[in-house]
């Protein structure tokens, strides 16, 4: 057994895949899913999983590059906007319209499905290398 971080082994296996410039989705529930996806739904009840807890959780494993996000949530959802960027870090990002936003989502390799109900509660995450 793992000792901690993610123990979703769905999800453990996803992020293992991922290779420099691979695309990784963190969605809110709302978030239209393609129907050819490969989805990681975790909704249990409203707002559990939160989107920001798995972002925390991905972005503890995961070298990021850079990120991509709907540019309506910085007035939709302000509050959770400014906490994805402090997660994050420094990398850089992207504010695209939704309808581009979610364009250029579907070369994602992954998708997590959160129960987040915040609207445009949406990130899309480039993965780095790790050296």
């Amino acid at each position: 057994m793992k000792r901690g971080g993610i123990l979703n082994p769905a999800i453990c296996s996803l992020l293992a895949e991922l290779g420099h410039t691979d695309e990784l989705l963190i969605v809110d529930a709302a978030y239209p899913l393609p129907s050819d996806a490969h989805v990681i739904d975790l909704t249990l009840t409203p707002g559990i999983p939160r989107l920001l807890d798995v972002v925390r959780a991905v972005a503890e494993e995961l070298v990021i590059d850079a990120i991509a996000v709907p540019a309506e949530i910085k007035e939709h959802s302000p509050r959770l906007f400014q906490e994805l960027l402090k997660l994050v870090g420094d990398v850089d990002i992207d504010e695209l319209p939704y309808h581009e936003f979610k364009e250029q989502a579907l070369d994602a390799k992954g998708i997590i499905r959160t129960a987040e109900f915040s609207p445009y509660a949406s990130v899309r995450i480039l993965a780095g290398s790790a050296y």
